[in-house]
């Protein structure tokens, strides 16, 4: 007979259960970085797992390095391109690990000079992908290798893209969903591949629990490693261009029952994936509809953006998603005299901003004043003069919300971190590429990483 007692506590146990909202599931999103260009082998991976989703019946996202696009049609590879249909298409950079890469041609003082070289490139890196698979949109970009160009973050924003995948910065942990360099950042998150480098280790179970541990990241994969045993990027450009153009070195061939065996393990836990209530496959095109309209910044909402910022300064989640920036133009559009702010394109800044070292009272007039001067057409100042004072961006921000929501004549500014804080994005706080990945000795990173940091203005979350 159970007792009365531990009857009780089981009764209030089931009514907890049933009371206690079930959770989300996590959102899983599936891709393939195509790359490998130097050989024909790598076309075969693309076209197996391609073939493979779309049996089970899942939408991937196939991310296409430029020239490997132009490969797959020099080389008559039509059933490639026809098995990539059914998926979802994005660029993985124009030439990969070609030095110089697209990071090393990122690290200029010049950011005009940047700019110019990486739209080149990237626009000439998304007619090649457009051109092979006939998509009309591409639906995102992925950095090649562990490296990001705040660059090319711009550049791929001005050309349309809207999603950025597989940030080195952007834990798959993170319980944002974040806008950055205004791209939306969907995290890559754990690798097929950990199958070929376990062995018999691998452990499916450990596996799905390390995914469920997400709230929503990519699975991928490189689909040259079906049949690779070694990257082709590490045997020809590891530093530097080692060999002659078309004259690569070859990556030894994986046996055919092993990368059978690795795509029928893929398919295993695709389907496991797919029946565990844990799980929701989802697509990029999925997420983008879920989205939520942008909310303009009105004269109403000062007094709430000041409140938020006076609490935490850093991006604002109510009543409206807003970067820093986007609060900064909203700012000087309403001492110009505008009453309602469309967030769009944003910026941070180029020089670390310098702030006030003693509190200072500025005057409204003289905000009104600098407000009409400032130049916010692209990045934002590192300082600005105000009266007699030359005081940072935050300085100003606070100070212009301060009048504005209280109708003061004069503002107190005192010192301040001009920045903020980087929020569920610590790994940017410490973030150096020289030295890193496949970069040749020649990239000193005397900007990139610095000015990556320089950016968190633009940081809001969805």
């Amino acid at each position: 007979m159970m007792l009365p007692r531990l009857r009780s506590i089981l009764a209030s146990a089931a009514m907890f259960a049933l009371a206690a909202p079930a959770a989300e599931p996590v959102e899983v999103l599936f891709s393939f970085d195509a790359e490998d260009f130097t050989s024909p082998a790598s076309a075969d991976g693309v076209l197996e797992l391609a073939s493979l989703f779309a049996q089970e019946g899942v939408v991937g996202h196939f991310a296409l390095v430029g020239y490997m696009a132009r490969s797959l049609v020099e080389r008559g590879r039509t059933d490639v391109l026809a098995a990539l249909r059914p998926h979802l298409v994005m660029t993985h950079s124009l030439s990969h690990s070609v030095h110089p890469n697209l990071m090393e041609v990122s690290d200029l003082e010049d950011y005009s000079l940047a700019h110019d070289a990486v739209l080149a490139r990237e626009a000439e890196a998304l007619g090649m992908v457009r051109a092979a698979t006939g998509v009309e949109r591409v639906w995102g970009a992925v950095p090649p290798g562990n490296s990001d160009s705040y660059v090319a973050y711009y550049a791929y924003a001005e050309m349309g893209l809207r999603f950025f995948c597989g940030a080195s910065f952007a834990s798959h942990l993170c319980s944002d969903d974040f806008w950055f360099c205004n791209l939306r950042h969907v995290p890559y998150g754990l690798s097929w591949e950990e199958i070929l480098d376990r062995g018999a280790k691998f452990d499916d179970d450990a596996f799905l629990d390390r995914l469920a541990k997400t709230r929503r990241s990519f699975v991928y994969c490189h689909p040259n490693k079906v049949h690779a045993k070694a990257f082709w990027d590490e045997l020809n450009y590891k530093g530097g261009n080692l060999r002659k153009w078309g004259r690569w070195e070859m990556s030894p061939r994986r046996p055919d029952d092993e990368a059978s065996a690795y795509l029928e393990r893929i398919r295993g836990l695709l389907r496991r994936i797919k029946g565990d209530p844990r799980f929701r496959i989802t697509t990029l095109a999925e997420v983008e509809a879920r989205q939520k309209p942008r909310r303009d910044i009105s004269l109403d909402d000062v007094a709430s953006v000041k409140a938020s910022l006076e609490r935490s300064f850093g991006p604002v989640r109510e009543p409206g998603s807003w970067s820093l920036a986007d609060c900064f133009l909203a700012a000087v559009h309403f001492l110009r005299g505008g009453k309602s702010f469309a967030p769009g394109m944003a910026y941070g800044f180029l020089t670390r901003p310098r702030g006030v070292a003693e509190p200072v009272k500025v005057r409204r007039e003289d905000l009104v004043a600098a407000a009409r001067e400032v130049d916010v057409s692209r990045f934002l100042p590192a300082s600005i003069r105000v009266g007699s004072a030359e005081i940072g961006p935050a300085d100003f921000l606070m100070a212009a919300l301060e009048v504005l929501a209280t109708g003061a004549d004069e503002a107190t500014v005192t010192p301040r971190d001009q920045l903020g804080g980087f929020g569920p994005l610590e790994r940017l706080s410490k973030l150096r590429f020289a030295g890193t990945w496949l970069h040749s000795p020649q990239f000193e990173d005397k900007f990139l990483s610095d000015r990556m940091r320089l950016q968190i203005w633009t940081l809001r979350y969805e």
